[in-house]
């Protein structure tokens, strides 16, 4: 799509070109330059203490969509380990008509199109990018970079609220602790890239066996945890089983060793749930 207000298609540029204006043009432009200021001073200000950058994204489109009238507006973003990222007001999927924002330049599209006196429009731009990547770094922050799971600092807060909910709620819980038996073996034969391949893959699996509300964790180098809300003990190895056995991975999953401790029914603290869970992973691994 092309960046002119006569694309006749999809959303046209917020930058059209300002020949044939009528009049009152100026008029109309001071009114949306104070309008437009309003918006991007409101989406900088919440920048820094927004929990979604995605979700203010999506605000400061449906702010333009109000303020203006428009029928649409959508912002196209490409960034280096982002990659490209289309948003449409009101949250909306892409339709047939906005394939050309796939291909088209970075930037902010409107339907129909804005005039660009008093819009500071790489300012909108720019804190659209920097909503997006505080995201990014949000994720990176709570996850392990090899597995995508959750990280070791992430889980002790995870575990800490879910004992926390257990005892003023009673909403019980399993804490399971499993340790890689033949990770060494692995990267003594294959090499390290091959054990990493190998924890990678076993974070996938973990994410497919898993159900909504379960957590899982990379806690150390070749140990996991998970906390598994309304799980009972001996649920636990038909869960692993599923993991083990996942299909569409290209290497056998590593051969592990667990232990399970419930909450409250065993311990309602996190050293205590966190020592019985232990002891009893080196008990299973005793046994192989």
């Amino acid at each position: 799509m092309s960046q002119t207000a006569d694309s006749g298609r999809g959303l046209a540029a917020i930058l059209p070109g300002t020949a044939g204006e009528q009049p009152d043009a100026e008029a109309r432009r001071d009114t949306r330059s104070g309008a437009l200021r309003v918006v991007t001073e409101d989406l900088a200000a919440e920048v820094a203490s927004t929990e979604s950058g995605i979700a203010l994204i999506y605000k400061a489109l449906d702010a333009l969509v109000e303020q203006f009238g428009l029928d649409d507006a959508a912002v196209v973003l490409e960034e280096p380990g982002i990659g490209r990222q289309v948003f449409c007001a009101g949250r909306r999927p892409l339709v047939a008509d906005d394939e050309e924002l796939l291909t088209s330049p970075p930037g902010l599209y409107t339907q129909p199109a804005l005039e660009e006196h008093g819009f500071d429009r790489s300012l909108m731009l720019s804190l659209c990018v920097l909503a997006l990547r505080l995201d990014v770094l949000r994720y990176d922050a709570w996850h392990d970079p090899l597995t995508s799971l959750y990280d070791r600092r992430s889980f002790d807060r995870l575990l800490e609220m879910a004992i926390a909910r257990t005892n003023r709620y009673g909403w019980p819980f399993s804490l399971v602790i499993l340790d890689v038996d033949d990770l060494k073996a692995i990267n003594d034969a294959e090499g390290h890239p091959a054990g990493d391949e190998a924890l990678r893959q076993l974070g996938e699996r973990f994410r497919r066996a898993l159900r909504f509300g379960d957590n899982a964790a990379r806690i150390g180098g070749d140990e996991f945890a998970m906390i598994l809300p309304n799980t009972e003990a001996d649920l636990v190895p038909a869960l692993l089983e599923r993991v083990r056995n996942a299909p569409g991975f290209t290497r056998d999953c590593p051969r592990f060793s667990f232990g399970v401790a419930q909450c409250p029914g065993e311990a309602s603290e996190i050293e205590e749930l966190v020592r019985i869970a232990d002891a009893r992973l080196y008990e299973d691994k005793g046994q192989k």
